[in-house]
């Protein structure tokens, strides 16, 4: 599957929810125009002449003025209603969690159950090159379900039910998250956000029909109004109006939700059918997530979640979220034996009794046994009836925003190769600010000594501690497992207080600086180090103009382009040219940089300012990144850790690259 072409599909079908949303709205202002000149109408106020008899004989029905004021006051109430709730999900997943009841489950957690849930997740992000989401645990949820939520891989967050991480085998936990993942990678996160935002505003005109009918009915119960003699008293023909206006808004509100229910239903269930089949394609074990979904079948709970803001949120769960699902008009979800069948054939639609371990009290044998154990999947790789999704390991590019198989066996390799007592201190926070601090130690002993004093003099007394511990585990890392300890270093680090984070920042800075040198390591894992804490700690989302052509950022592609060829040690030139020829409408414009040029700060420049072309753009860039760095038929791993962090500043998450080797000279960029 096509990392840039399911960015350019998502776009498409923002624009295509925009549309029907846009055609619902222009519905509810027209209806809510025509309940107002028949309130107007039949109301006692002289605003027009009209015949007694036939009240609506000598009233024109179209008032451009009040037409005017009825689409201004209706837009303005959903504008409200849906830039509220946008502006409380934008920029963290954490916040769709948070408001459906979601617990964040603490990295150095000793939950059997949420360690084993950590151990996925992380396995999942290594081999997807993205960063480790948050997590959560809807704790008060009995059903089986999970979701995933945020705008992009940044600021993402994964929850499942209590009843998932309970009821469900490693195997069939491993599926469900690699489902969520999958809508991650391909941009669905960012749409059902949206979504939700939208189908708020449309609610608030059904909540505000609710809402005065309820004060309607409480002022009636306290009081009445006397007629006037002979005739119907003007209290109570203004309380009928406005029962009237209020039961129409509930209505025309009502049916505005149904609307966007269908626009929900119609968004979602398509994408669900594709991440089963990214699902399988990613474990290699389709046993995983069809058993999953039968246990779903089979439970008494399903997958039902209770929350109060369960039907807006209804499109981001893995399967159905609501107590019945009779109407399948406006399902978010294809019917479970649909999707078991896709993934396995054979089923012949019974699901078996499921009885949760919440109810029995039970723990699984596989959590109660080894809840981190990291084991290799197998099984088929294509199955009838499901779309392919082609993994083409021989290119790099191809790799980019996917989770093939290889790649999440390499992680669970790395995983393994990380020891015990380092991977336990990243899940803590002291522990991950001493691995981070420890992974910047130059190996050279005056440099080294610098370092060791000023994190005497910075560092909290406690993680000087963490530090003495981790020193000897740590002394002979393998180099291709610093990048992934860095990864599952992140949730911790996320714990830290605004002002403890500053500090953080700080000491690393000095760190780097210390020796006197940047290596490639130093750069790359600063920049990513900083990028993905930045966006946690500022919790906004930038919002910058794309650029279109490749002319705007000729200078930044030839220097970015530059620093790589200069990284390995192969033939410069030819690199470059390797490179470029990816690129020929800049071959003419962009000449190889010298090495004393690829500074720190214009590379970091560079990225930033490329950070703003579209996706084709960045796939065409990254192509010709992509050559430059094998252009000798290997990747040492500074290379292939240079290309991931340009891959990463560009927002297209790259896999471990497989294969690669280290070169016997660490290469540095210029200070």
């Amino acid at each position: 599957m096509d990392f840039f072409a399911s960015q350019d599909r998502a776009k498409r079908q923002t624009l295509l929810l925009l549309s029907l949303y846009l055609l619902a709205i222009v519905a509810i202002v027209v209806s809510i125009y025509a309940l107002t000149m028949v309130a107007v109408t039949f109301s006692d106020v002289d605003v027009r002449p009209r015949s007694v008899e036939a009240p609506w004989e000598s009233a024109p029905f179209w008032d451009p003025l009040i037409f005017l004021w009825v689409a201004i006051g209706t837009l303005l109430v959903i504008g409200a209603g849906s830039g509220y709730r946008i502006l409380e999900l934008r920029g963290d997943g954490g916040r769709v969690a948070r408001l459906l009841g979601g617990t964040p489950v603490v990295p150095s957690s000793d939950d059997p159950a949420a360690r084993r849930l950590i151990n996925v997740v992380e396995e999942m992000s290594i081999a997807s090159g993205m960063p480790v989401p948050e997590m959560y645990v809807l704790e008060q949820e009995t059903g089986i379900n999970a979701f995933a939520a945020g705008t992009s891989p940044e600021n993402a967050a994964v929850a499942v039910t209590r009843g998932a991480l309970e009821t469900l085998s490693r195997d069939e936990l491993q599926g469900v998250i690699a489902h969520e993942f999958s809508h991650i990678l391909n941009g669905d996160m960012r749409l059902n956000t949206r979504l939700m935002g939208l189908l708020n505003g449309i609610l608030i005109i059904h909540l505000i029909g609710m809402v005065i009918l309820r004060g309607l009915f409480v002022s009636r119960r306290g009081m009445r109004v006397a007629p006037r003699s002979g005739g119907r008293g003007r209290g109570d023909a203004g309380i009928l109006v406005i029962a009237v206006v209020a039961i129409g808004l509930t209505v025309i509100g009502y049916l505005g939700v149904v609307f966007a229910r269908l626009i929900q239903s119609a968004v979602s269930r398509q994408r669900e059918y594709l991440a089963d089949a990214a699902a399988v394609q990613y474990t290699r074990n389709p046993e995983g997530i069809s058993g999953a979904l039968k246990k779903i079948g089979g439970l008494i709970f399903k997958g039902q979640v209770r929350s109060a803001h369960a039907v807006e949120a209804g499109h981001f769960f893995f399967a159905n979220a609501m107590s019945n699902s009779a109407a399948n008009l406006f399902a978010t979800h294809p019917p479970l034996p649909q999707r078991i069948r896709r993934i396995d054939p054979s089923f012949d639609g019974k699901f078996p009794l499921v009885k949760s371990s919440l109810a029995t009290g039970t723990i699984l044998p596989d959590i109660r046994a080894n809840p981190e154990a990291v084991r290799p999947m197998g099984g088929r790789s294509v199955l009838p009836g499901m779309p392919a999704i082609p993994v083409r390991l021989d290119l790099l590019l191809a790799s980019i925003g996917t989770l093939g198989d290889s790649h999440r066996q390499r992680a669970a390799t790395l995983l393994r190769e990380i020891p015990d007592a380092v991977r336990n201190a990243a899940h803590e926070t002291l522990g991950a600010k001493a691995v981070i601090y420890l992974l910047l130690l130059s190996r050279e002993e005056k440099f080294r000594e610098r370092q060791l004093a000023l994190l005497k003099e910075k560092a909290d007394p406690r993680v000087l501690d963490e530090l003495e511990k981790l020193l000897p585990p740590m002394e002979n890392l393998p180099p291709d497992v610093r990048l992934p300890l860095l990864d599952i270093s992140i949730p911790a680090l996320r714990e830290l207080s605004p002002e403890q984070y500053d500090h953080f920042k700080s000491v690393v800075s000095d760190l780097i600086q210390a020796d006197e040198q940047l290596s490639l390591f130093e750069f790359c894992l600063e920049k990513i180090l900083f990028r993905r804490l930045d966006i946690h700690f500022s919790r906004e989302e930038k919002r910058i103009a794309q650029l279109h052509s490749f002319h705007a950022v000729a200078d930044e592609i030839a220097l970015l382009l530059s620093a790589l060829a200069h990284a390995g040690e192969k033939d410069t030139a030819k690199a470059f040219r390797a490179a470029i020829a990816r690129l020929p409408m800049l071959a003419e414009h962009a000449g190889l940089v010298p090495e004393s040029d690829c500074t720190p700060e214009a590379i970091g420049e560079a990225l930033d300012r490329l950070d703003r072309i579209s996706p084709p753009m960045k796939k065409r860039f990254l192509q010709g990144a992509s050559l430059c760095v094998a252009s000798d038929g290997k990747i040492a791993v500074e290379e292939g850790e240079l290309l991931r962090t340009f891959a990463e500043c560009l927002g297209c998450p790259m896999p471990p690259i497989l294969g690669g080797e280290e070169k016997n000279t660490p290469k540095t960029v210029p200070a």
